[in-house]
Parts: structure tokens; C-alpha cells; sequence
């Protein structure tokens, strides 16, 4: 498929003809739409055919933003309402054992066993899908294995014992031969034997040829290299990704493939929905895109890639799936500009052109920090935590304020795409007018070059209507994003805080959420303090192997390479100081 860049030059080429635009109507030629079934109602298992109730189951430098709704109402969605729309089966090893998995490789913690992150892992499903995807952890020595059989999705997790493998081969090929045998010539029946996945993780140096949708590895299609506009080509082109998610371990990209399964083979996902990518699975809307961008946003488009660097990221952002936060984020960090900016602040924020909407998430509801220092908690002791440790604050820092240039350092993160930058600040501080703050957090990123700069954002923070919960704002290069923050603990010394986040980049279609251990100068607290902060975020859904350690060492090749952070960039214009 043509990319987007060569798509977006030649159409700039001819949109420019006279008479061009004037005389396009609608895009023509071979449809190459793809089926997408998609229902408000239980689907019927391939499985069991005759019992449906068994399936229960930066862009450059930041600016802020005022037009954003801050109707703040931040409920708990009641998982007992949410309609089931599919269901995953973890399959672990039979006996719990000392054999770790491989995730949380990069936590302040020893990894998890697979039982331990399976438990999590369900966690994860259910956040990233809004309650509506069932999860059930099951091992081969279980009475009831039923729903092995049963799933949508069946990912098996670090099986490695005889007797667990020849149960893994075993259900697979079972399976593989039900969703075969119930097909027949039903279309009913053919659309539902599309309805499942199964691939095999950490279980030794077999695959066991994975399922996705349609693609069967163990029985491939010539579909898939003749007519990549099908089913079955689609169900190749996502096996690859889930694959490539699932072995970087990390409860993050493990939820993400499996919404990517269920948003395009079972039900829309919101958290997935959208995409602002040039893919096959979108047929002529592909042409319809295209063309909206050259006609709403051509000069800054011919701009952008009449610039290397602009035009770089472009390309860039065309080789992955942009719904991937972790390669998008890092792309988009790396070659962020003013160009860029405007690049995105027409086609995406002010135009809209791919269609994009995202909320932000509700789930898990997390309950803000109650008391401090023995008063209940109020929107001005809220914000003298927030503020911390910056100097020059006057009345709005509380007591223990160590006057540091740095509210708080980010010690550890829990969001994979944003939490594992090193050399994490933050700088919470009073507005000049009214009663909100700003925040500035400012962070190192290594570019997909190698270099190593400083990136700084700058969110308005306005009140919640409950103390300890804040709604941020923010221009990140040409989109915007809206979060939620609570403080979830802090220690009565301020010499930790744990918070939550949770935020949506609507433009993009973007949803995320994710935790943060901060300290004064960014290092973990002592030892006597982590298990108490491992229950506090555990309160939030967060397990301590989810985070990652961030480097804040100033002394790294890194660190030396970008200088001294810009603490001061936006503070020495916005700040209540002087």
C-alpha cells in the first residue's frame, strides 16, 4: 500500500492543478473495504454452537490549553452493568513454582511468577476494555479446563513441563479442528470461527502456530500475499504485532494485542478504536483521509515535508501502528518541531480528520488520600503536596519543603510509554491568576538516533470537585490531552508520593493510564518504606513489577550529552515568582 507521505506528495501535486478540487467528487476505483462484523449482541462460540449463555463471560514544546471541558464528574463504572462482549482464557502452569516470568524486568522488584502476572494481567484486560471482556485464569490440572475450549482468546503462559505441554499441543489442536468442523457452509458459523485467537508465550522454543481471526499459521492462505485487502491477510498482518507485543512482557502491551484482536475481529474496543494510520483494513476511507488532509491542511503539510525532520517523523510514524503509544510516543518525541505542531494542530486537532474521539478511562476507580497530618484532606493542602519541594512558593508549599528546584523527581512509573523516560522532573507551582497550578514536567528522551534532549510540557491543573483528584490540560504539540490525577498517598514528611493518572488524546484516539512513585531527588525510599508503598499502589491496580525504574543519574553519558534540564522554561513567565 502506498504510504502516506508519497500519498500526501502526490496528491499536494495535483490538488494545486487548477480545476482540481473543484472538479473531485468522490473517491473512485476498486473497493478494498474489508468485512468487519461487528454486533450489540453475544456472539455464538464456535465451540459451543447451541449454548450462547456459557460466553458470559510532543509533539515540540507544550502549550496549555483553556477551551478544554473540565466536567470533572470521575466515576467507577459498575463491571455488573457492562455488557460481555468477549471472553480470554490465561492458561498458567499446573503447580505455582519458583520459576519467574519475564516480566517486570525492569521494576525495583523480583518478577512475578506467570500465575502472579496472570492475576494482573486480568486486571489489565479489564481496564483496557472497559469491563467488557471477560478474563479466567485456568491451569491444565483444573477440574473444569472447559474454558480453554471455550474463549475467544486462549494465550498460554510459560507452560514448560511435559505433561503441560502435551495438555497446550493437545488444546490448540482442538481448537484448530472445532473452528474448522463448525464452519461448513453457515455463513453464521463462518463469521464466528473468526472470532478467536490463541498463541503461546515463554512455553519453550515452539510457537505452536498461533490463530488470529481468519490466519492460521499451521494452515496458511494464499489470500494473505494475493489479496492483503482480505480477512485473512489482516489476521497475518495482526498475528505479527500481537506476537511482537506479547514478548516484550510488559501487562501493558499484553492488553493492548488483545484489544487489537477484539477491536477488529469481534467488537469495536475504544481503547483501540481509532487510527490515524494508512492500512488496508480501511479500504477508500484511506483516499477520503488523504484527500481531507491536503485540502484543510496543505501548506502546513507542504511545509512539513519540504523539512528533513519533519518529514522524518512522518515516515517514521508510517512503519508502526500509531495506536502502539510506546513506538508512537518515542517516534514523535524524536523529532519533535514547530513544523510538526502545526502539522498535527490542523489534521488532527482543529479539523479532526480521521474521525478520532477518546474518554477518559474510568476504570479502575481510585480513591484520593482522605487526611494528611491528621486534618482531613483540602484543595489547599492537595496543592501544597503537589508543589512539594519548589522553592519560592511562599504559603502554597507546606511545611518539610525542602526549597529544591523540583516539586518531585519520578522515581518509578507504571505506564509503559511514558513512565521510563530518564531524568524525570516535575514543577508543580501557583498560577498568577486564580486559584489552579501549572505543571511542568521536564524529561530526557534518547532519540531513535541516539541522541540524547530534554523534553518539557505545560499543563494547566485545575481542581477536582473531591480533594487529592486534579484535572490536567495540555497542547502537546498540536493535541490535545485531558487527565485525571489523584494523589493516592504521600508521606507525612513529603519524602514520597504515590499518584494515579488516567488520560485521553482525543484527536488521536488515544486512552491511558498509569502511576507514579516520586521522591525529592528521584531515588526509591528506604526499604522500611516500600512495602506500605507497594499496598498503596496495589490500591490503585498497580503491582509493583509493573513499574519501571527510572535513571536519574546526572552523571551518565546521557545526562552529560543534554546538559542541564530547562527547569525554568515556562516558570519564569507563568509563575507567581517576581
Amino acid at each position: 500500500m502506498m504510504s502516506k507521505v508519497a500519498a500526501l506528495s502526490f496528491l499536494l501535486a495535483v490538488t494545486y492543478t487548477p480545476g482540481f478540487v473543484s472538479s473531485f467528487t468522490t473517491p473512485t476505483g476498486r473497493s478494498i473495504t474489508t468485512k468487519t462484523f461487528v454486533s450489540s449482541k453475544q456472539h455464538l462460540s464456535p465451540y459451543q454452537p447451541n449454548n450462547i449463555a456459557t460466553r458470559r463471560n510532543t509533539f515540540l514544546q507544550s502549550q496549555t490549553i483553556d477551551e478544554i471541558n473540565t466536567d470533572t464528574t470521575t466515576t467507577h463504572l459498575d463491571d455488573d452493568n457492562t455488557n460481555i462482549i468477549g471472553t480470554v482464557a490465561l492458561l498458567v502452569p499446573s503447580t505455582t513454582s519458583n520459576r519467574p516470568s519475564k516480566f517486570g524486568s525492569k521494576s525495583p522488584v523480583q518478577p512475578p511468577s506467570y500465575h502472579e502476572a496472570a492475576e494482573q494481567l486480568a486486571r489489565k484486560i479489564r481496564q483496557f476494555s472497559d469491563g467488557r471482556v471477560a478474563t479466567r485464569i485456568v491451569t491444565p490440572s483444573d477440574v473444569d479446563t472447559s474454558c480453554v475450549l471455550n474463549s475467544n482468546a486462549l494465550i498460554a503462559l510459560g507452560l514448560s513441563t511435559p505433561q503441560d505441554v502435551q495438555f497446550l499441543s493437545r488444546t490448540f489442536r482442538q481448537r484448530r479442528t472445532a473452528a474448522v468442523e463448525q464452519q461448513g457452509d453457515d455463513e453464521e458459523l463462518i463469521m464466528e470461527s473468526s472470532k478467536m485467537c490463541q498463541f503461546a508465550v515463554d512455553c519453550g522454543g515452539n510457537n505452536y502456530a498461533p490463530i488470529v481471526g481468519p490466519y492460521d499459521e499451521a494452515n496458511p492462505s494464499l489470500l494473505t500475499d494475493i489479496a492483503p485487502w482480505s480477512d485473512v491477510a489482516s489476521g497475518k498482518r495482526l498475528a505479527i504485532q500481537m506476537k511482537d507485543l506479547f514478548e516484550k512482557q510488559t501487562s501493558d502491551e499484553f492488553a493492548l494485542a488483545l484489544m487489537l484482536f477484539f477491536n477488529r475481529f469481534i467488537e469495536k474496543i475504544p481503547w483501540v478504536q481509532h487510527s490515524i494510520d494508512v492500512t488496508w483494513e480501511k479500504g477508500l476511507s484511506n483516499v477520503e483521509e488523504i484527500y481531507a488532509m491536503v485540502t484543510k491542511c496543505g501548506p502546513c503539510i507542504t511545509k512539513c515535508l519540504a523539512d528533513e525532520n519533519c518529514k522524518a517523523c512522518i515516515e517514521a510514524l508510517d512503519e508502526i501502528d500509531t495506536r502502539d503509544q510506546v513506538a508512537s510516543y518515542r517516534t514523535v518525541v524524536s523529532y519533535e518541531s514547530e513544523l510538526l505542531r502545526d502539522f498535527s494542530l490542523c489534521i488532527l486537532q482543529r479539523n479532526n480528520i480521521f474521525g478520532c474521539s477518546a474518554e477518559v478511562p474510568k476504570i479502575p476507580y481510585v480513591k484520593p488520600l482522605g487526611s494528611f497530618r491528621g486534618k482531613e484532606m483540602t484543595k489547599d493542602i492537595a496543592k501544597g503536596i503537589m508543589i512539594g519541594h519548589l522553592e519560592g512558593c511562599g504559603d502554597a508549599a507546606l511545611e518539610g519543603c525542602k526549597e529544591l528546584d523540583v516539586s518531585w523527581k519520578v522515581a518509578c512509573g507504571a505506564n509503559v510509554a511514558y513512565d521510563q523516560f530518564p531524568s524525570q522532573n516535575q514543577l508543580f507551582y501557583p498560577s498568577a491568576k486564580g486559584n489552579g497550578l501549572w505543571y511542568d514536567p521536564v524529561f530526557r528522551v534518547e532519540t531513535i538516533d541516539g541522541r540524547n534532549v530534554w523534553c518539557k510540557r505545560h499543563y494547566r491543573v485545575r481542581d477536582e470537585k473531591v480533594p487529592g483528584t486534579f484535572r490536567f490540560s495540555v497542547l502537546d504539540n498540536g493535541v490535545t490531552s485531558d487527565e485525571f490525577w489523584t494523589i493516592v498517598d504521600c508521606a507525612e514528611d513529603l519524602s514520597w508520593i504515590v499518584f494515579h493518572y488516567a488520560g485521553a488524546a482525543g484527536a488521536v484516539g488515544q486512552r491511558y493510564i498509569g502511576g507514579l512513585l516520586c521522591t525529592p531527588d528521584g531515588t526509591l525510599p528506604p526499604e522500611s518504606e516500600l512495602g506500605k508503598i507497594w499496598d498503596v499502589l496495589r490500591s490503585a491496580e498497580i503491582e509493583p513489577w509493573e513499574l519501571f525504574v527510572v535513571d536519574n543519574d546526572e552523571s551518565t553519558p546521557g545526562a552529560l550529552e543534554a546538559g542541564p534540564p530547562p527547569l525554568d522554561f515556562y516558570r519564569k513567565t507563568a509563575s507567581i515568582i517576581g
